[in-house]
């Protein structure tokens, strides 16, 4: 399979790199025409905020008497945490290739499915074919994404919609032959979710990766942009994310009676959206933090179950709705204030060009005047061959403004005083010439 690549060097500015043609014919970034860096304080500012806000409700859920945190204690949250931050951290993988899988609660029922239904064959297969199931799901995903080069909404929405065709006619799963996951695997699972979370942050954090991943955002869709290699992978990551945490939700429920515990799709999917965009990454792609998304898993799952808790008149599941609103005017914050740091950027490029210089302090218009017009003249004249110093005017010699006498003028004729000396031989001696 062939992804796009570009054929000839194309230059881009703002967010993105000037792209150079190496020999190996592939697309290397330039040194002239850097991506400015993000103003990752912003991101360090907002995540403070989070951990705060985080910190805050989950205190208040533990004063609660009554709702899930009271019956599952810390064990039940976290067990539902591991999955929530699973999928928000593959949504937030798809948001930063510029591809939203909107598949991923669908993925995560699927892959859910499968695992209960191989879990009689042992921990070790029912893992692979959930896993599997889902990688499969997401090299189909990534080649429409990449390859076709479809809209991620579009081509996550008909996987999405092909798998609740799927999962509405094929029916309950076998029964869950599987002991419940102990608390140290909960704990395990938490920590490896946190930690993917982490690293994939850090790894986004780095000037270079998000210089690559620019030509994705500013790149319309379904034309090239150079980057399928990653969105390929991101997608593909995304889809494996999404089938591990539906392992993750099924493994973390004790089935009753023999019925499997099965997550909704639609409800994991707009609570992994909502999670991702409170937690800082764009809407727009490449942006994003390192530890919001986490923070914002907690916070967004803290507040449904304090609501369930507390009994709130409403229907828990809007505030995941309310999430995706404000993490659009988190997303905005998150553009407004990188702004900034591009306009400096491209100054900070130009700095030291003699081309700033002629536009900033152009040099003044010299004054010409007539006084060196005759100088002028002069130079012109050696230019053409001729003796610039000299200028017959009338019988008068010129240089500059001192007039000197020709070499066929008489000097003395007009006065006729030294009439005696010119008629006077030559070597002083002798009647004059005239017989005077």
């Amino acid at each position: 399979m062939k992804f796009d690549s570009r054929s000839e060097s194309t230059g881009r500015n703002d967010d993105s790199t000037t792209l150079i043609r190496t020999d190996a014919g592939k697309s290397a970034p330039s040194g002239d025409d850097e991506t400015p860096s993000d103003r990752m304080a912003v991101h360090l500012v907002w995540e403070i905020g989070l951990l705060l806000l985080a910190g805050g409700v989950l205190f208040a859920l533990t004063q609660s008497g009554s709702g899930p945190f009271a019956d599952g204690s810390w064990t039940g949250f976290f067990a539902a945490l591991a999955p929530v931050t699973m999928l928000a951290t593959a949504m937030a993988v798809s948001l930063r290739v510029g591809a939203v899988n909107l598949a991923a609660g669908p993925i995560a029922l699927i892959a859910a499915w499968m695992f209960v239904d191989a879990s009689g064959s042992g921990a070790a297969m029912a893992l692979g074919v959930g896993l599997g199931v889902a990688a499969f799901i997401g090299i189909v995903l990534a080649t429409l994404t990449a390859w076709l080069r479809a809209p991620g909404w579009a081509a996550s929405g008909a996987v999405g919609g092909a798998i609740g065709l799927w999962a509405g006619s094929s029916g309950d799963p076998s029964a869950f032959m599987l002991a419940e996951l102990p608390s140290t695997g909960v704990l395990a699972a938490l920590g490896a979710a946190v930690g993917v979370s982490l690293f994939l942050g850090l790894v986004g954090a780095f000037g270079g990766v998000r210089a690559r991943l620019a030509p994705i955002r500013e790149t319309p869709a379904g034309e090239r942009h150079g980057r399928g290699g990653l969105v390929f992978f991101g997608v593909l990551l995304s889809s494996t994310l999404a089938g591990a945490a539906g392992v993750v939700a099924a493994w973390t429920s004790v089935p009753e009676g023999g019925a499997a515990a099965l997550p909704d799709p639609i409800l994991l999917t707009v609570v992994a959206l909502g999670a991702a965009l409170v937690g800082g990454t764009s809407l727009m792609g490449r942006r994003g933090g390192v530890c919001g998304t986490a923070f914002a898993a907690a916070l967004v799952l803290g507040l449904m179950w304090l609501a369930e808790g507390r009994g709130w008149s409403f229907d828990p599941s809007w505030i995941a709705l309310g999430a995706i609103v404000a993490g659009f005017l988190v997303t905005r914050l998150v553009e407004v204030m990188n702004a900034a740091d591009e306009v400096e950027a491209a100054s900070t490029r130009r700095a030291g060009s003699i081309d700033d210089l002629r536009e900033d302090d152009p040099p003044a218009e010299r004054e010409r005047t007539d006084a060196f017009d005759q100088y002028d003249e002069d130079f012109a004249g050696l230019g053409s061959g001729g003796d610039p110093w000299t200028t017959n005017t009338g019988g008068l010699r010129t240089t500059g403004s001192i007039p000197k006498q020709s070499a066929t003028a008489d000097p003395f004729g007009a006065s006729g005083v030294f009439d005696d000396l010119r008629d006077a031989p030559r070597d002083g001696f002798g009647p004059p010439r005239h017989g005077r």
